[in-house]
């Protein structure tokens, strides 16, 4: 099998290296930002996309606000 390195340990590059490792790959993976707990990675943004109550927290009240309302929209 082969020797694969990914760049970006954010949600895509966690799911692809956990795929090419179960089919029998040696992944590594590199990420500028440190890794997904860190502010600058992707998965750290993205982990309050899940919900508009996840949201509150940090974004701006528009955004809450668009959140809420796209929740009817999804079937």
């Amino acid at each position: 099998m082969a020797r694969i390195a990914i760049a970006g340990a954010g949600v895509m590059g966690r799911l692809l290296a956990w795929q090419l490792a179960r089919a029998g790959h040696r992944v590594s993976v590199v990420d500028p930002a440190g890794g997904p707990a860190q502010p600058g990675a992707a998965a750290f943004g993205a982990t309050g996309r899940l919900s508009p109550l996840a949201e509150q927290e940090h974004a701006e009240p528009d955004v809450v606000a668009l959140g809420w309302r796209s929740l009817a929209l999804w079937p």
